[in-house]
């Protein structure tokens, strides 16, 4: 099991000065540099008048975060692609995989909010999932072409590279024959620079909410799957399908849980109900923030409950209700318990610690880490290479081996 933070910036208050936040997000990214976690993932979003989820170019920021750390992986968690041109995007994703030194990780998402796609592209407003859909699908198979590829072209409905009919301009011509068709001289063929350091492409990942058929197009594609906050039975779920699905359309067996990561909302205290003094109102103000789908998203695969709890749910999430379905509050014995549970399950092979919400001070979240890192982790491991050793044999008694 692999271990990565999901990090963000907010400032609830609207009045801090943007420096400050980058200030804390690179402290943040060193620390868990030098204290030994495998990944840093970073979001995208736009137009938060909320004041959160103040990002709006995670490559940027991780260009930033790549210069000051020295063996972190970093994470686009996500691009989202139907928001970007996507040669634009492949280029930007090349030179930022050399930039990093090959320790990008490119996530792919659709995106939710209707107030983002109808002021960057309407044409994927996810109001629309049917055409937003296919424009994520386009964009995907775009980049993945043109990072892939020392030519590429592609034809789709929506997009078309090269653009149709070009032979020549007014300041430069091409008649490369590998680019151009010899008969009527037009260009049939593109290349992106810089190609990516990593070959064919960084490794790739979806970001997954619920949709199934999302989890069987990234297992189609070769590209891991990034979870927000099932249950560990919804999770095996999915895994299951992900795994059915790679091995039928690669013909490769892969273990359950392999290419798979889980971004779970922990804090950890000298106990539980420490962990919930410090940090239970805003995390879980931040989830009824995304609570538009509902109670749904923690319920196990066929569960229901009472019309009127899913009432009072849709208005407002309990801790108690999320708690034991999806976060991981408590002491680090008390995290190490669950995180066990989670190994023992479904072998998931990446955990992304999620440990700042709007309203908790930068200090608390330095803090939960820092206790991840000294206390949650270490114990983890030795657990888990405990049970790695080979049991000497049991023999019944007044008996020895052969």
């Amino acid at each position: 099991m692999k271990f990565g933070c999901f990090a963000n910036i907010q400032d609830p208050t609207k009045s801090r000065d943007y420096s400050e936040l980058v200030d804390e997000m690179r402290e943040l990214a060193e620390f868990l540099d030098e204290a030994g976690f495998d990944m840093i993932w970073i979001p995208e979003h736009h137009f938060s008048v909320w004041g959160r989820e103040l990002i709006g170019n995670p490559l940027l920021m991780a260009a930033d975060l790549a210069a000051r750390t020295k063996r972190i992986r970093i994470g686009l968690g996500a691009a989202i692609v139907t928001f970007w041109h996507p040669i634009r995007l492949a280029e930007d994703v090349a030179l930022l995989d050399h930039l990093t030194g090959g320790r990008l990780e490119v996530g792919v998402g659709r995106g939710n909010y209707g107030l983002e796609a109808q002021n960057l592209n309407p044409l994927a407003d996810p109001n629309n999932q049917a055409m937003n859909l296919k424009v994520f699908a386009e964009s995907v198979d775009v980049l993945r072409e043109a990072l892939a590829n020392d030519l590429f072209s592609y034809k789709g409905e929506i997009y078309q590279f090269p653009a149709p009919g070009f032979r020549a301009d007014r300041a430069h011509s091409v008649d490369d024959p590998a680019y151009v068709d010899p008969a009527t001289g037009e260009l049939i063929k593109l290349t992106t620079f810089p190609r990516p350091k990593q070959r064919p492409f960084p490794p790739m990942w979806q970001m997954n909410s619920e949709a199934i058929e999302g989890v069987k197009a990234a297992a189609a594609k070769d590209m891991g799957i990034v979870m927000w906050r099932p249950s560990v039975k919804t999770m095996r779920m999915r895994l299951e399908v992900y795994k059915e699905t790679y091995e039928s359309t690669h013909g490769r067996k892969i273990a359950l849980g392999a290419k798979t990561a889980i971004m779970r909302d922990t804090y950890v205290a000298e106990n539980e109900a420490e962990a919930r003094r410090i940090a239970e109102l805003p995390c879980m103000a931040s989830l009824d923030f995304a609570n538009w789908r509902g109670p749904r998203i923690y319920l196990d695969p066929g569960e229901q409950i009472a019309p009127d709890l899913e009432a009072s749910l849709k208005k407002k999430l309990t801790y108690d209700f999320v708690s034991p379905r999806s976060l991981l509050f408590g002491s680090a014995d008390d995290v190490v318990e669950k995180l066990w549970h989670m190994h023992q399950e479904i072998n998931i092979e990446q955990v992304l610690f999620k440990c700042s919400w709007p309203g908790l001070p930068h200090k608390q979240t330095m803090r939960c880490f820092e206790r991840i890192a000294a206390d949650v982790i270490p114990q983890f491991r030795a657990r888990l290479a405990k049970q790695a050793k080979p049991r000497a044999p049991v023999y019944a008694s007044g008996t020895s081996p052969a």
